[in-house]
C-alpha cells in the first residue's frame, strides 16, 4: 500500500452532522447563543479559546450522557464502516483529528476502531458539564497537529492520507502526500485535494488506485 496512515476530520466526514456544537445549542435552546459566540470569533472580537469557554458554558449543568446520546443518534456518513473495516483489512492504521469535543469523537473512534483521536475536551464535574473547555485542536490550527501525528508515528508525510471536508481541513491537507475531500464544503476544499467523493462509499477505491 502507497499509504501507511489516514488521518480523518470527523464532522461532515465520518459523521454527516458538519457542526456538533451547532447540534448541542438547537437540542438544549441556546442557538443565538452559539451564534453569538462564533460571530464574535470570526469578527475577531474574541480569541477561539473564549470562544469555546462561552459556548461550554451555555451547557454548564448538563448531564455527560445526555450529551453522548445526543451525538450518538446522529448518522455516519454511508460508507463510513466499510471504510473502516478495508482499512484494517489492509492493515493501515487510521486516526480521528476534530475541532469538535471529545465527548462525540471518542465514542466514533470506538466505533470504527481508530487508533487513536485528539478533539477538544468538555470539563466535567462528576457526571455533568462544567462549563469549560480544554482546547486541543483550535480552529485553523490542524496543520502542527497533523506534523505532530506524523512524528509520533514515524511515518513519511508521503505516506499519509488527509480526509476532511471543509477549509480548515487545508492546512492538514498541506502536510500530508495524499489528500481526499468528502462532501467539500467549498471550492478551495476541492481544489486543494486529490479527488473528491460524495461520501465514504467509493473510499477504498481510492485507496486503491494511489
Amino acid at each position: 500500500m502507497p499509504v501507511d496512515l489516514v488521518i480523518f476530520d470527523v464532522d461532515g466526514v465520518l459523521k454527516e452532522v458538519v457542526d456538533p456544537y451547532m447540534l448541542l445549542h438547537r437540542h438544549f435552546g441556546t442557538v443565538e447563543e452559539g451564534k453569538r459566540h462564533f460571530r464574535a470569533f470570526r469578527e475577531g472580537h474574541i480569541t477561539y479559546h473564549e470562544f469555546a469557554q462561552l459556548d461550554a458554558w451555555s451547557w454548564r449543568g448538563q448531564r455527560v450522557e445526555k450529551i453522548k446520546a445526543i451525538s450518538r443518534q446522529t448518522p455516519y456518513m454511508p460508507g463510513a464502516f466499510r471504510a473502516a473495516a478495508g482499512l484494517q483489512d489492509r492493515d493501515v492504521p487510521f486516526v480521528l483529528l476534530s475541532s469538535g469535543f471529545d465527548l462525540n469523537v471518542e465514542e466514533v473512534a470506538n466505533d470504527l476502531g481508530a487508533k487513536g483521536w485528539c478533539a477538544n475536551i468538555l470539563h466535567r464535574d462528576g457526571g455533568r458539564i462544567a462549563g469549560g473547555m480544554t482546547v486541543r485542536v483550535p480552529y485553523g490550527g490542524k496543520g502542527p497537529i497533523v506534523r505532530e501525528i506524523i512524528r509520533r508515528w514515524e511515518v513519511d508525510p508521503a505516506r499519509v492520507l488527509a480526509v476532511g471536508d471543509s477549509d480548515t481541513d487545508i492546512r492538514m491537507f498541506e502536510q500530508t502526500g495524499h489528500a481526499l475531500a468528502v462532501r467539500p464544503r467549498s471550492e478551495a476544499v476541492s481544489a486543494a485535494a486529490a479527488a473528491t467523493l460524495p461520501d465514504l462509499h467509493g473510499f477504498l477505491d481510492f485507496i486503491d488506485s494511489l
